[in-house]
């Protein structure tokens, strides 16, 4: 039996030769085609990687850029309310200087018998005239000021509102797109006037919410009565000694009554301090002896003052009409700020109003209108949220595959099939009230009072996903 060869002879070791090169060809090819077709898809991937970015940073600026405008909507008001603070308190320091200068005039006419004190008093007089002339002046400049802030305030409130609504917010998410890239476009998506009825401004009556913040907001002495009851003990009344009446009805007593308060029409505040000696003097009926009655015996002191937006207490019905200043069932009555207790002295104070004479207190323009959420609108009243969405693409000619950069022919031509012959990506971003890390910890419902609106990133809702889908096809 034959054996098998050992070795291949020479003429088939020449006929192999060459079997590698095609083999090689083949492989590289391969290769070729593989990374032609790697480079193109990875030129789409980091491309829409970097647009995802770019539309998640463009939808929370956005959302950011209405966030800050509602927080300054919240500065705002508060700026508001301590501007009408600061008003009132005008006001009731010109009603105390008035009061001062009445009270020590008065004082120096009933010292007349002793000169010593008569001659103090007329010097304690004039410095409380010079006082509540300066008084008067300040108070005029600070209302004028006041007023005018409060105005830009609220005007600046509705400008800047203006600016957080589609148009103004694309203009945020494409500035902050075309910073990640200049190739990419964004704009924001419609929200079907979602927003737009989540604010709203209080006007007219609605404004007692406003006058509520600054009500509480006013310091005891200006918002609380000014109110004390004194009895003289050594000086006694015309029923002293009278055992059918209590024994506290026996002696004279001094009345102070003061406060200031916003009128119901919210377009004026009066401040007024009355004080006066009150005697109890005995009440004859038909049949005798029938008690005893306080009376206002001497008016000691008086004064008044108001800022008004141009009416009078007898031209504004609102404010009481013809009772003037504190009308009879006004806020004052019934507590010891209730200064019409001090008959004659009120009517004194209020004869001392001469709004046309003091430089600037016509110039008040009421409790201002203000921008605050429309919670009767609102799904969720107490934490409401707004959400923006913001689509951003890329040009098909800006993603530099194979294909853009004419690379292959024939088959070896990639084409990419882009929805709109674009790149697209849809982010969204949603602003919400919550405190902040490091407050004191507590409850706190939403409002444009307090500036604690944040943003954070969320997925687009299925709405905002079809409304995406109208733009790409």
């Amino acid at each position: 039996m034959a054996g098998l060869p050992s070795s291949v002879s020479p003429r088939g070791r020449a006929a192999q030769r060459g079997q590698a090169l095609v083999l090689s060809l083949v492989l590289l090819f391969a290769g070729a085609l593989g990374f032609h077709f790697m480079f193109s898809t990875g030129q789409v991937a980091s491309t829409r990687q970097r647009l995802d970015n770019a539309a998640d940073a463009a939808a929370w600026s956005a959302a950011l850029w209405r966030a800050r405008v509602m927080n300054y909507h919240a500065y705002a008001n508060r700026a508001i309310v301590a501007q009408e603070v600061a008003i009132a308190q005008a006001v009731t320091l010109t009603s105390w200087a008035k009061y001062f200068e009445s009270f020590t005039t008065t004082a120096s006419v009933l010292a007349a018998p002793y000169p010593p004190v008569a001659a103090v008093l007329e010097v304690s007089a004039d410095l409380a005239r010079t006082g509540r002339e300066l008084t008067e002046q300040a108070a005029g400049e600070e209302v004028i000021a006041r007023s005018s802030y409060k105005r830009l305030l609220a005007t600046s409130q509705e400008i800047l509102h203006a600016s957080v609504d589609t148009f103004g917010l694309g203009a945020v998410a494409n500035e902050v797109a075309r910073a990640n890239d200049s190739r990419f476009f964004a704009f924001a998506l419609p929200d079907e006037g979602a927003f737009r009825p989540m604010t709203r401004r209080y006007e007219g009556d609605d404004r007692a919410r406003l006058k509520g913040v600054v009500d509480a907001s006013l310091d005891p002495f200006v918002g609380g009565p000014r109110g004390m009851d004194l009895t003289l003990w050594l000086l006694p009344s015309s029923c002293f000694g009278n055992p059918a009446v209590a024994p506290s009805r026996w002696f004279q007593e001094l009345h102070k009554r003061g406060g200031t308060v916003m009128t119901p029409g919210f377009e004026r505040w009066e401040a007024a301090d009355t004080h006066s000696l009150h005697d109890w003097r005995p009440r004859r009926g038909f049949f005798g002896f029938r008690g005893c009655n306080q009376v206002e015996a001497l008016p000691l002191g008086w004064g008044a003052a108001q800022v008004s937006a141009g009416t009078s207490p007898q031209d504004d019905p609102a404010a009481g009409g013809a009772d003037g200043i504190f009308p009879q069932d006004g806020p004052l009555k019934g507590n010891p700020g209730d200064v019409r207790h001090n008959a004659v002295a009120s009517l004194l104070a209020e004869a001392g109003i001469d709004g046309n004479a003091q430089p600037g207190f016509q110039s008040y323009n009421g409790i201002e209108t203000v921008r605050e959420l429309a919670y009767e609108a609102l799904a969720n009243p107490r934490f409401p949220t707004s959400t923006v969405a913001v689509l951003a693409r890329a040009e098909r000619d800006d993603v530099h595959t194979a294909n853009v950069l004419n690379v292959g022919v024939g088959r070896l031509r990639l084409a990419e099939n882009y929805a709109g012959r674009r790149l697209w990506s849809l982010g969204a971003a949603e602003v919400y009230f919550r405190r902040p890390a490091g407050a004191p910890e507590r409850l706190e419902y939403a409002s444009l009072y307090s500036p604690y609106w944040q943003v954070r990133l969320v997925e687009p809702s299925a709405a905002q996903r079809a409304l995406a889908d109208t733009y790409v096809r």
